[in-house]
């Protein structure tokens, strides 16, 4: 792979420095083939991918994350303090930052105005967001033959991470970030200095924010090593990353403990799936890989400049770092892979005002559309047994239950007033207690023990893990309520204080 001189994007033939990639003015008498293949195909691509975000966000909530942060959002919007929040469980003691405050308040906030349907529109928000975002940025450096099938490429690439979480805004970020400093390397007049702020909103949203940082830093040494920026330009767009990363980790309500606090994450990275090695046998990860093969395999028989290198290259060292960045490569690489795959098709034609038009107005109606669907297709919790609310209502305020961390988020939400033990959420747990929540579940040596120095009056397990069979058949727990799915148990008389 080599590199090209210093200048715009390279592309074909030369161009105007803001484009990005060579623009030139419709071509007329254009065949019926030629107007299908380039327009139409393309339009229903991005129509297709509107109804399935649609879809998608009409169905009930089903990820169980969704449910503790309207549990937390909740807690935000009836007094917790964002310097010094509280907890939702007294077996988690850590001194914990809320990384994720404001969309949980949000989500919060439309839960209590329209319930459950306004939080899947909500959703389908995100959904489409994330998709115009994508085919917007894209479409700057390349036809809409291109645009479409990139897309929906990406989106597939982020497939199991779209849901009712903040981590989807992170995505649309990611993007964002990356367009801006395309644009700069292309020549664009505009200040990059907008990032700021967008960092700023960023770090009040979803812990990722740092990587809005470190795609900054990465694209200001491409644009110095491609010799766009020199002397005192360079040291302006060197301050943009640093200034940004100060905002954010500095003077968001949070204060000065939101830095330390995301960092703390990626340490306990091994107690959590999407923390670990992506699967390249899974279909989004193949997506990914199909991406950025593409991508390299245009870089290496045109060139490329150095900040297309670099970008590309922490796109992939995202892709696999873990599964949970997986979405990330992805975002980052749909305007960089636009403008590189874009080359092969030739000069890119100019994007009118309808074009954009459509695609806003799209998904406009497509929310629209999501809004008359959610009061019927998502007015309701996740299945749950009959017995359990009857059950759980029975039970004295602050009663603490053992239970999987699948569960708890859902049960901390619906059951505010029980303290239920284990959770996906993990920032309010020290890392002892993660430790403890992971030998209990897997019945490593003194789980039983650890178990009786929590003293839970009850547990509420699947009866076919490990945890749930291991109560009942080795230790005697009892069976009060029972169902296919989950079982209600209580511990025999004594068993609390029997260490042998």
């Amino acid at each position: 792979m080599t590199t090209t001189a210093p200048g715009p994007i390279p592309t074909d033939t030369p161009g105007p420095p803001d484009a990005g990639a060579t623009t030139r003015a419709p071509e007329t008498g254009t065949s019926p083939v030629t107007f299908v293949a380039r327009t139409v195909v393309p339009a229903a691509m991005f129509l297709a991918t509107l109804v399935v975000m649609v879809r998608t966000a009409a169905a009930p909530l089903s990820n169980p994350d969704t449910f503790f942060h309207l549990r937390f959002g909740r807690e935000f919007l009836e007094g917790w303090s964002l310097r010094s929040p509280g907890h939702v469980t007294s077996w988690a003691t850590a001194d914990w930052v809320p990384t994720q405050w404001l969309p949980q308040e949000v989500m919060a906030q439309f839960d209590q105005w329209f319930g459950l349907p306004g939080v899947a529109w909500l959703a389908g928000l995100q959904f489409v967001g994330l998709a115009l975002t994508f085919y917007l940025a894209a479409r700057r450096w390349a036809d809409r033959v291109v645009t479409a099938p990139l897309v929906v490429v990406a989106l597939l690439a982020c497939a199991p991470s779209i849901s009712m979480r903040p981590q989807v805004l992170s995505y649309l970020a990611t993007t964002l970030v990356t367009a801006l400093w395309l644009a700069v390397r292309a020549g664009s007049r505009r200040s990059p200095w907008w990032l700021v702020p967008l960092l700023w909103v960023w770090a009040m949203c979803h812990g990722m924010w740092p990587l809005g940082v470190i795609v900054s830093a990465v694209a200001v040494l491409g644009l110095v090593l491609d010799g766009v920026v020199r002397g005192r330009r360079a040291l302006l767009l060197g301050a943009v990353p640093v200034v940004a990363g100060l905002a954010g980790g500095l003077l968001t309500p949070v204060g000065a403990k939101l830095l330390p606090a995301v960092l703390l994450v990626n340490s306990r990275g091994q107690y959590f799936s999407e923390w670990k090695p992506p699967d390249f046998t899974m279909p989004n990860c193949l997506a990914l890989l199909l991406l950025l093969l593409v991508t390299v395999l245009v870089m290496v028989k045109r060139s490329a400049d150095w900040t297309t290198i670099l970008l590309v290259g922490l796109a992939a060292g995202f892709a696999v770092y873990s599964a949970r960045t997986v979405p990330v490569a992805a975002a980052l690489l749909v305007p960089v892979a636009a403008a590189q795959l874009q080359r092969v098709v030739g000069p890119v034609r100019r994007q009118r005002r309808r074009e954009r038009l459509f695609a806003v107005g799209s998904s406009v109606t497509a929310l629209v559309v999501l809004a008359l669907l959610v009061p019927t297709t998502s007015d309701h919790t996740p299945p749950q047994p009959e017995w359990v609310d009857g059950a759980f209502a029975s039970m004295p305020a602050g009663t603490r239950i053992l239970d999987e961390s699948v569960f708890g988020g859902f049960l901390m939400y619906r059951y505010p007033d029980l303290d239920f033990m284990f959770s996906g959420y993990g920032d309010i747990y020290t890392t002892h207690e993660l430790e403890t929540m992971s030998k209990i579940n897997d019945l490593q040596p003194g789980w039983d023990d650890m178990i009786r120095d929590a003293q839970p009056a009850y547990a509420f397990l699947d009866p076919e893990t490990p945890l749930g069979y291991a109560l009942v058949h080795s230790e005697g727990w009892t069976v009060v309520e029972d169902s296919e799915d989950v079982q209600l148990l209580a511990p025999p008389p004594g068993w609390m204080s029997d260490s042998d």
